[in-house]
């Protein structure tokens, strides 16, 4: 049991077949000495390439969720889980123990390691893939799930019990059909009238389930 952050629909993939003998991406990979199926896609050096890419607006963004959680895992709250779901639909957990790179080409390597070898273990288990889906890591939590479209509510009461805390984390867009039909239940909330990026939800949503667990646990 436990709470959980879940980034959801995270920006963040190796470079996709379709597109990986585009010049951008050769050159790219060549430049780096690895092989164009083994970085990751990214908007600022693959832009070109990417498109034809079907929701091409969602994608080639790892600077979001290493970003994200950056600010998360330096929480001193340790009472929750961390989640990354990817744009393919594939889970990753990342141990609370983790101290990510804080540049991000470092972070890149880190990730691009991870999506090859599907685990980071340095003495114990930091990063993995996960042979589950949403629905088995909200399961018995009450879903919250962070959105433009949301309700203007003080979720504070809701973060007092286990809680699944979806953001997500990417640039542009909305949420897969699929992905909410893997959230089932949930309470859709937003934090204003505006659009917000996925940092800002995050340190939002941290700072008040800080605030509210830190005072429970008195």
């Amino acid at each position: 049991m436990g709470s959980a952050f879940v980034f959801l629909e995270a920006s963040l993939e190796l470079v996709p077949e379709e597109i990986r003998n585009h010049p951008a991406v050769r050159a790219d990979a060549r430049r780096r000495g690895k092989s164009p199926a083994r970085i990751l896609l990214d908007d600022s050096k693959h832009h070109s390439a990417m498109k034809s890419l079907k929701f091409r607006e969602k994608r080639g963004r790892p600077d979001i969720i290493h970003q994200c959680l950056l600010l998360l895992l330096d929480s001193p709250m340790k009472d929750f889980e961390v989640y990354v779901h990817t744009i393919n639909g594939e889970l990753i957990w990342i141990n609370r123990k983790t101290r990510l790179p804080r540049n991000y080409n470092r972070f890149v390597g880190l990730m691009e390691k991870l999506f090859v070898e599907r685990k980071i273990v340095v003495e114990t288990t930091l990063m993995e893939f996960v042979d589950a889906n949403l629905r088995d890591i909200v399961k018995n939590k009450e879903v919250l799930l962070f959105r433009e479209k949301g309700e203007t509510i003080d979720f504070g009461e809701m973060i007092e019990n286990d809680v699944a805390i979806c953001i997500g984390a990417f640039p542009h867009g909305d949420f897969c059909g699929e992905t909410l039909s893997e959230l089932g239940n949930f309470k859709e909330i937003s934090l204003g009238t505006e659009s917000y990026t996925s940092l800002y939800v995050t340190s939002r949503v941290l700072c008040e389930y800080e605030r509210v667990r830190s005072h429970k646990d008195r």
